[in-house]
């Protein structure tokens, strides 16, 4: 995942800090870098976020977008629950080495981490709820990401945004009926309330889990690697954990060699110190953002490089 390529002096001055406990631009070794959050930066999206890990110009930048389709029922899928499709793409000008072809390996990483982390009953989010009619019809959330910039920790400021964005997400109000039909017998039929006003939100999204991701650097490890730190990492584990502190899903990153069983089994520990720190800083963050995004001081994008996804 780097893109730097760093002397042996400067990687010899990065590894010898972590392993004492020091980093280069002064953070303790689980501290995360400065992060910000806006919402609902999409008008045609059902929910949307823009997360940024660093300062501009310096840090990873993603923006994530909700849509929601009815799809119909076939055999085979699940009778009663609806279901979350992710998609990543790390757009070329957020690194040279994206240019063409050459981020597709990190896409097809990215899509499956967030698959993992939101496609099944360990996201929290309520699929129950997202069925309209068993057996007929029901929602499918469409989770759709960009990646603008990337200066290291790209899976925890995705998940970051992805979170964001599911819990600004509105749903239309859907009315299900029973009508009778040539035969006189009853069948469910539903209508989709086509009201901006009329909405509701997307049940269990507070339960959604964030991720930590721990990069071994040396004989020790640090979360939210910067640049330099990747150019050097061994090793790279992405944690989700959700805020009722169990661990939801853990992806190895591709290309790099495992950890070692003890210095794992640390971090798994280290993973939920980190995630109870962090759901609080989220839960500021995100309410912070819901409250602008509300007052109009951010006017929704229309960028025509992302909505094109829709």
């Amino acid at each position: 995942m780097a893109s730097l390529i760093l002397s042996p002096a400067e990687q010899d001055y990065i590894t010898r800090g972590v392993e004492k406990g020091l980093r280069a631009d002064g953070r303790g070794g689980l501290d995360r870098r400065e992060v910000s959050l806006q919402t609902n930066m999409i008008s045609q999206a059902n929910g949307s976020a823009r997360c940024r890990t660093g300062h501009l110009g310096v840090g990873t930048d993603v923006l994530v977008g909700v849509k929601a389709e009815v799809r119909t029922w076939t055999a085979g899928e699940p009778e009663d629950r609806g279901a979350v499709e992710c998609s990543v793409e790390c757009s070329p000008s957020a690194a040279q080495k994206f240019e063409g072809r050459g981020a597709d390996d990190l896409n097809v990483e990215l899509t499956q981490l967030l698959d993992r982390i939101l496609g099944g009953p360990q996201s929290g989010i309520d699929l129950g709820a997202l069925c309209i009619i068993p057996r007929q019809a029901y929602w499918v959330l469409h989770v759709d990401a960009l990646v603008l910039d990337v200066k290291g920790s790209i899976a925890d400021t995705l998940v970051w945004a992805a979170r964001a964005a599911l819990l600004s997400t509105r749903l239309p109000r859907v009315v299900v009926e029973s009508v009778a039909d040539e035969d006189g017998n009853m069948q469910s039929e539903f209508d989709v309330v086509d009201d901006p006003e009329d909405q509701v939100p997307l049940q269990g999204a507070e339960d959604l889990p964030l991720a930590v991701t721990f990069s071994q650097i040396g004989k020790r490890y640090v979360v939210d690697a910067s640049e330099q730190e990747d150019a050097v990492t061994q090793a790279r584990v992405t944690v989700a954990v959700s805020p009722q502190m169990d661990i939801c899903a853990i992806q190895k990153g591709a290309a790099l060699r495992g950890f070692p069983p003890s210095l794992l089994t640390e971090i798994l520990h280290s993973a939920r110190t980190v995630a109870r720190e962090e759901l609080l800083r989220f839960k500021d963050l995100f309410a912070a953002a819901s409250a602008k995004s509300a007052s109009g001081a951010d006017e929704p994008s229309t960028a025509s490089t992302f909505i094109g996804t829709f």
